[in-house]
């Protein structure tokens, strides 16, 4: 029915960024917002978005989002939600993304979001609200809650930003009481509808279950006067009351397919062994009262959540309790549903039931993704049953390593050791030793001890025939998931060659669909070509991992952060500033997602190394400092050699030798050879040449691109130290012609102002790479200005930079730019800091002076 009154209201609402239609279930929110929508009376365009649980993080919501919004007119618009949906958005600019997007549309738009109690992200919420309090012109936003959300309300209303329908809003009133009974053919009297209105307080599915109640009643007043009873718990008396009235086979019906979620014909009838139990759901669907169907492949319906509860707290017999939940596991299991059958028989304490589950399909569970949702379900055993059943200690802990999560993993791994169970059959001992070694394996990475996984993965059996005797889904995964692992392990214990094979070996398995593991070996063999100096592969295969994650819904796991890692690492060597800082962003957002101290370490490493290159040397010794502190003792003695010649780097760069000496004489003689020769050319820089020969001499021939790109670099400045000039010239050409292919200018970069000569004097004799040696001639001359002018630059500022500059030439404080822009305070001084850089400037006003001077304000 449609309620005039309530649409007049939403229409004069709209003139808020925000209408808040809250109330508990049963109270019609989605049925008035659905009629209003009907009528068209607001005349805008209208996107519907239903929200569930699989949109209570960022990503999947604001993409969400922007795929309900794409129906909004606009080929702009629906452009830059597509961006959106397709994850090439960071995700603290997705609200951002939005906003810019519906700004260009040609006609108001509504956004509907329904059932906002859904989501409990406070990330989510803080976006949403940003475009509360700076409201896009053209969208207006309704939402359906059964809570209030958790943003600053009274604030919001006193500012006008909210305007709210409440329950009292949604009762029901005498006229609009009448005439629903009318509709269901009750005829009755206004007393009995103020009765009525009285016991139910205008509460639509109270009202509804009533006029169920007084169906075929002969006597309506007695009906009405019973129905109008003493219990005030509105809620719970009527469902009850009305459950009771049901036939008893209807009863029964209800609470078999109650021990389930979600359940569809076949399923029903398992559990209850009617033949008729479609058509059963489908009749209690088109009532629109216990069952509604719900959107998923196949006809699946789901029993309203008030009646769920009620059914789920009767008294039912354990047996037969337990039954249900068996046969709904078999069928599970039977229609390949596993994670479901492990819910039903952990849900029902049917431990060996669950044991087999979980040893037969946890590799498969947590390799596709399903990690997180199988943890949950595991996370209920209690810890004497893991003890006695060593597949679900060895699950929880595999589930919870491959989140990056390391919480009681190490009692989990103790209590999935078979040694000592009497019993086991073989096949589940055989299974359950396999989860357990793989998660040790993981765990062992999680806390960087390669040696523990290097030991934990070469006991894994990768025999296909003896994987296949085990009888584990996914069984050929394990290999993948070895390899992988022993790919990474001796990557970062400095075997290359080695991890090459193991990686290539995990990267080009033939296994179906897209597993965790395999993004995970491409992302390390990314970085292994990154660290070769092979730029364009490992750029390639980084780019190949984002897209596939993103494509499978994987993007925001920890397998793919190396892939971020990799994009840094390479918009550094190639001199792009801008994009390392774009890929820095997109990196930070994993600080949350992986535990790895490693992957955090090299992050941190690669963003001083970016504030170097900008002349923050302070900065960029604070930051690094800081990640010492906090992972020294966690990360791979290569790795933190990196860090601490890259110390002595930047403290040789502050005008501090003693310190700097300081700092290499405490590493000792490095151990690989990339660190031999940045250490050779610290001690080179301090003016010690004969050390600096004697390291230079432990190098032996170099095998890949960035090392002899680096040797040639040494060469050049220990002959130019000698006055060898000849000699420097040729070795410094030599390194150009190396890096020419893929644009490896990192290393010329690090040594600018020492190789400037020798680049003048290879451009005045005659080069091979004249544009290259050009390039990277001017990078190095490209410094602070001097003071009164402003020179043309060689790093323009970006999009976003260039929006933030605009904001900076107001009377904006940050924090005020950033609730302008939707982004965080740190954000704007991220890109402010990138402006002052490429400007030369020391600060805001002089940003905007030499703006102006060069046009771009």
């Amino acid at each position: 029915m449609r309620r005039p009154r309530l649409h007049d209201l939403l229409d004069a609402d709209l003139t808020a960024p925000v209408i808040l239609v809250a109330a508990a279930a049963g109270w019609g929110k989605t049925v008035l917002l659905s009629s209003w929508v009907d009528t068209g009376s607001h005349a805008r365009t209208v996107a519907w978005l239903n929200l569930e649980a699989i949109h209570d993080a960022p990503q999947p919501f604001w993409r969400a989002v922007a795929a309900a919004l794409r129906d909004a007119p606009g080929e702009a618009t629906v452009q830059a939600l597509q961006d959106v949906v397709v994850g090439s958005v960071t995700t603290e600019y997705l609200p951002s993304a939005v906003a810019d997007a519906v700004r260009s549309v040609r006609t108001p738009v509504v956004l509907v979001l329904d059932n906002l109690h859904e989501i409990t992200s406070s990330e989510v919420h803080r976006g949403i609200l940003r475009l509360v309090e700076r409201p896009v012109a053209g969208l207006s936003i309704v939402v359906a809650t059964r809570r209030d959300p958790p943003w600053p309300l009274q604030r919001l209303r006193v500012a006008g930003s909210v305007r709210d329908v409440r329950a009292a809003d949604l009762a029901f009133r005498h006229g609009e009481a009448a005439e629903l009974f009318g509709l269901l053919g009750l005829e009755l009297t206004p007393v009995q509808v103020d009765r009525l209105l009285d016991r139910t307080e205008g509460w639509a599915a109270g009202l509804r279950l009533a006029a169920l109640h007084l169906q075929g009643r002969a006597d309506l007043d007695a009906a009405v006067a019973a129905f109008s009873g003493d219990d005030h718990t509105v809620a719970g008396y009527l469902l009850t009351e009305v459950l009771d009235q049901q036939a008893p086979e209807l009863m029964t019906f209800l609470i078999e397919v109650s021990v389930v979620d979600l359940v569809c014909a076949d399923l029903a009838q398992a559990l209850t062994g009617r033949p008729d139990a479609g058509q059963v759901l489908a009749d209690l669907a088109g009532a629109h009262l216990f069952v509604r169907e719900v959107d998923r492949p196949g006809r699946w319906f789901r029993l309203h959540r008030l009646v769920l509860d009620i059914l789920r707290a009767r008294s039912l017999p354990s047996r037969e309790r337990r039954d249900l939940h068996r046969r709904a596991a078999e069928w599970f299991r039977g229609n390949d549903m596993p994670l479901e059958a492990i819910h039903s028989s952990v849900t029902a304490g049917l431990w060996r039931l669950a044991a087999d589950l979980t040893g037969t399909h946890a590799l498969a569970l947590v390799m596709g993704g399903d990690g997180r949702r199988l943890e949950r379900v595991l996370a209920q055993v209690p810890a004497t049953v893991a003890a006695v059943h060593p597949e679900l200690a060895a699950g929880l802990a595999g589930a919870r390593v491959a989140q990056g999560i390391g919480l009681d993993v190490p009692r989990l791994l103790e209590a999935a050791r078979t040694v000592h169970v009497d019993g086991l059959p073989s096949r589940r001992r055989g299974r359950a030793e396999v989860l357990r070694l793989m998660s040790a394996g993981g765990f062992g990475r999680l806390v960087g001890d390669w040696g523990a996984v290097r030991d934990a993965y070469r006991q894994v059996p990768l025999e296909p025939g003896a994987l296949a005797a085990l009888g584990m889904a996914g069984g050929e995964l394990v290999p993948v998931v070895a390899h992988n692992n022993l790919g990474t392990a001796a990557f970062w214990t400095g075997d290359l060659d080695a991890a090459e094979r193991h990686l290539t070996a995990a990267v080009e398995a033939a296994v179906p669909g897209v597993v965790l593991a395999q993004l995970n070996a491409l992302s390390y063999r990314a970085l292994l070509r990154a660290e070769r100096g092979e730029l364009d592969a490992a750029e390639s295969e980084a780019r190949k991992v984002l897209a596939t994650a993103a494509a499978a819904g994987m993007e925001d796991t920890a397998q793919v952060a190396a892939a971020h890692l990799v994009l840094v690492e390479v918009a550094l060597d190639r001199g792009d500033p801008e994009a390392a800082d774009e890929r820095s962003e997109r990196l930070a957002a994993f600080e949350t997602v992986t535990a790895e101290p490693h992957v955090r370490f090299l992050a941190a490493l690669l963003a001083a190394e970016r504030l170097a290159t900008a002349d923050e040397h302070e900065s960029a010794l604070a930051n690094l400092r800081a990640q010492l502190d906090a992972d020294a003792d966690r990360v791979p003695p290569l790795l933190l050699e990196r860090a601490r010649l890259l110390e002595a780097s930047l403290l040789a760069k502050t005008g501090e030798p003693e310190r700097t000496l300081v700092v290499l004489d405490d590493m000792g003689t490095p151990t690989t050879p990339a660190a031999l020769l940045s250490a050779a050319r610290l001690r080179l820089r301090l003016g010690d040449q004969p050390t600096a020969e004697q390291l230079r001499r432990r190098v032996a021939d170099p095998p890949t691109v960035r090392l002899h790109v680096q040797v040639r670099i040494l060469d050049a400045l220990l002959a130019d130290a000698v006055g060898e000039e000849a000699r420097a010239r040729d070795r410094l050409e030599d390194a150009l012609v190396a890096a020419l292919p893929c644009g490896l200018r990192g290393p010329f970069l690090a040594e600018g102002a020492e190789l400037r000569p020798l680049l003048q004097a290879c451009l005045e004799r005659g080069t091979a790479t004249p544009e290259f040696a050009l390039d990277l001639l001017a990078r190095i001359l490209a410094g602070p200005q001097e003071a009164g002018g402003v020179h043309a630059l060689v790093d323009p500022p970006t999009e976003r930079e260039r929006t933030v500059l605009q904001y900076l030439s107001s009377s904006l404080s940050n924090a005020e730019i950033a609730a302008e822009l939707y982004v965080s305070v740190s954000t704007v001084k991220t890109h402010q800091r990138a402006l002052y850089r490429k400007l030369g400037a020391s600060g805001r006003r002089d940003a905007v002076r030499r703006a102006r001077l060069l046009g771009l304000l």
